[in-house]
């Protein structure tokens, strides 16, 4: 059991809580659990920072003092009554700053016992949550009113659940409308909570001029709601109205559906934190209206996707048999773009979908594109091109334009991301069934991934590559569980010495059904079905071992270096996982080191800093493989601490050529300024590791100087040097 009373008398407790609690970044407050009124007794610099208050003014006072017109008074009262039980609790409620400004806050309650058992004094925790209970809110309203959606339907009624559940829920005491732009592109007032609607149709007239009023990219804010109407003015006067903030609503065309508008009681001005509010808001009104709109257009929408305005697969599959129909001869292309999962992970499928969006609005602004297509989307992930075919060599002329799409980035949640391609091609004609010339694109497409090529043709073969897949799917398990995974070695060489300075551990899998798999085949699929973890710690497990025999044999050893997959890295066990197996094997820091290949992934940079900066304070180096062919390169030199930067093969291979020459020399350079390691990867010649040493890259690894071994054979070279 664990002691909970403090080795301190009922008065030394006090100034010893007052002190730590100043060490605290987070707002804290003591108070006295004796008094029925719960004073407080004292609290620290963050929580006159968080209410506003200086601490003379809230000393002898209460949390009576930070309640308002939204705090609850029976959550307020529930609050005292949890301070009279003193027992520890938490509870989330509005409070109030001294400059009237009301937040959410998480009030953490610890009773103190001192040394003689008594509790006279509690530590309360206080914390600004405001933001994600403003984003719950919004997820309640969201799914309140796609309730409504499916139940009603009728654009004026769900607008006006609106308005009345964002007055009910807001934070702020405000007054909420909504105006649309009707079929005469005239603005009209058809929602009001609880003031109204007469009133707000009367505020339409509004002009917006002068000092009172004005605009900027996020609202329109009118500062004087007076108004010549005297009716009207003494209804502004009765509901206190100062001023209107409105949010205009757009479609994701940019055109004008609405507004949104915030009637300000007394002189509360809104913060950024209610223009982000509004923000956030609009795009359910908009969804609201535009889905209003669709239900009135079922037949439309038949045809098209909702997310993208683009056709969709079945105005695409009926345009094909007209093409049948009429003799028509052609290819079929399905296109998914291959970083389309991982950005849907990272910033949510709005982003992708608007990465088909943009995929498709450059194939169809394609200059010379001469050739009569169909276009439409397939799946969430991919869409489908149907084009009339001359001969094979037009096609593949076509396709190349289609590849040339992605030579620029795409610009995705304010990031610039180079997309590439995988194609699945396959052709129809009147003596295939259309479901089966789909069902081959589609299956190419599996192929191009599984060969991982940007395009790849149906072929009979194609369909035996996929149960491929299968197969090494359902032995994966066994595989691991039957330890069947080996480490082979690959040596990474002191370009100046010729010394061998570390290895790099690859794994290998010899699978008594079905032989030798590639890396290439079964990482992939390790990633898509969850087991890449365990792959990823058995050979860490391994490399270990070795490790730690030789040194209880006092052998020499050097650094080895383990591949981390991007999706074992972020999983919220690596750290622990890590960390637990090398002090199990009790390897000192500097003789492991994870390496990282580029990726999209890697664009999380908050949480890949964070991992990285933890292993690296605990003396662990990391390494980013395969540099160059990912994503943003340039931007991880900066933002995250790897130690050393592996140069990918492809660079090296084409280092004869003057521009390649550049960019290796560049990274080189740009690498040592940053103080990281360089080692270039896939060194097969002679000529290539002298220019390397020329332009100073201090290590490589490559066939020239050694293949990846067997444990074995690693020992064996270690002790001959």
């Amino acid at each position: 059991m664990y002691n909970t009373k403090m080795p301190l008398s009922k008065d030394e407790l006090l100034p010893f809580l007052c002190n730590i609690s100043e060490q605290f970044h987070i707002g804290i407050a003591i108070i006295n659990i004796e008094k029925n009124d719960f004073p407080f007794v004292y609290v620290n610099q963050a929580f006159t920072t968080l209410t506003g208050y200086l601490q003379n003014e809230l000393i002898g006072k209460n949390f009576e003092s930070l309640t308002g017109v939204k705090t609850c008074l029976e959550q307020n009262e529930e609050l005292f009554f949890n301070f009279s039980k003193k027992s520890s609790f938490e509870k989330n409620i509005i409070h109030y700053q001294k400059d009237g400004t009301a937040f959410w806050n998480h009030v953490t309650f610890q009773p103190i016992i001192d040394r003689d058992g008594i509790a006279t004094y509690a530590i309360i925790h206080c914390k600004d949550i405001t933001d994600q209970m403003l984003n719950k809110m919004l997820s309640k309203l969201e799914h309140e009113v796609y309730i409504e959606l499916e139940e009603n339907g009728e654009l004026k009624n769900i607008l006006q659940l609106i308005t009345e559940k964002v007055e009910k829920y807001y934070i702020r005491d405000i007054f909420c409308a909504i105006h649309v732009v009707n079929q005469e592109r005239n603005l009209v007032a058809i929602a009001s909570g609880s003031l109204p609607l007469s009133l707000i149709k009367a505020m339409n007239h509004l002009e917006i001029g002068g000092s009172t009023a004005g605009y900027n990219e996020s609202v329109v804010y009118i500062n004087d709601l007076s108004i010549k109407n005297n009716k009207s003015n003494k209804l502004i006067k009765k509901y206190k109205l100062s001023s209107c903030w409105s949010k205009p609503i757009f479609t994701n065309e940019k055109r004008l559906l609405g507004y949104f508008s915030i009637y300000i009681k007394g002189e509360m001005q809104l913060r950024q934190a209610d223009i982000d509010f509004l923000k956030k808001l609009s795009p359910i009104v908009a969804l609201s209206m535009k889905y209003v709109k669709q239900k009135q257009e079922l037949k439309r929408l038949a045809f098209y996707d909702i997310s993208t305005g683009m056709p969709n697969y079945n105005n695409f599959y009926t345009s094909l048999v007209m093409w049948v129909d009429e003799k028509v001869n052609g290819a079929i292309l399905l296109l998914q773009p291959n970083e389309y999962s991982s950005i849907v992970d990272l910033y949510g499928r709005k982003f992708g979908d608007e990465l088909i969006g943009q995929l498709v609005h450059r194939f169809l602004a394609i200059e010379d594109l001469h050739e009569e297509i169909i276009y439409g989307r397939f799946s969430t992930s991919s869409f489908i091109i149907g084009v009339k075919q001359a001969d094979e060599e037009s096609l593949k002329q076509f396709i190349n334009q289609i590849i040339q799409i992605t030579s620029v980035p795409f610009t995705i949640a304010d990031r610039e991301i180079f997309i590439t391609l995988k194609i699945g091609v396959s052709h129809f004609n009147e003596c295939l069934s259309l479901d089966e010339s789909i069902r081959r694109a589609d299956t190419a497409l599996t192929k191009s991934r599984l060969q991982n090529s940007v395009v790849a043709y149906f072929e009979a073969g194609t369909d035996e590559l996929i149960q491929r897949e299968l197969n090494i799917l359902n032995q994966l398990q066994f595989g691991i569980k039957n330890e069947e995974f080996t480490v082979h070695l690959q040596p990474k060489i002191n370009l100046a010495t010729d010394e061998i300075e570390g290895f790099e551990a690859l794994a290998r899998w010899h699978s008594p059904v079905l032989g030798h798999v590639s890396p290439a085949e079964f990482i992939p699929i390790a990633e898509k079905s969850g087991k890449i973890n365990e792959v990823d710690n058995l050979i860490l497990r391994k490399v270990l071992k070795f490790q730690n025999i030789r040194i209880s044999k006092g052998l020499k050893i050097v650094p080895i270096a383990v591949n981390i997959s991007p999706v074992h890295f972020y999983s919220e066990t690596f750290v622990n996982d890590f960390l637990s197996l090398v002090q199990k094997y009790h390897i000192p820091p500097n003789y492991i080191k994870i390496e990282v290949t580029e990726s999209v992934e890697l664009f999380d940079f908050v949480k890949a800093k964070e991992i990285l900066l933890q292993l690296k304070k605990l003396g662990y180096e990391s390494s980013i493989d395969d540099f160059g062919v990912g994503f943003s390169s340039l931007s991880y030199l900066q933002q995250l601490p790897f130690s050393e930067i592996k140069i990918d093969r492809s660079f090296i291979n084409d280092i004869n050529n003057s521009d390649m020459h550049a960019v290796v020399q560049t990274i080189v350079q740009l690498a040592e300024k940053l103080r990281m390691h360089v080692v270039a990867e896939g060194i097969e010649t002679s000529e290539q590791y002298s220019i390397l040493q020329k332009i100073g890259c201090k290590s490589g690894q490559g066939f020239y100087f050694h293949k990846p071994m067997p444990l074995v054979e690693a020992e064996n070279l270690l002790n001959t040097i």
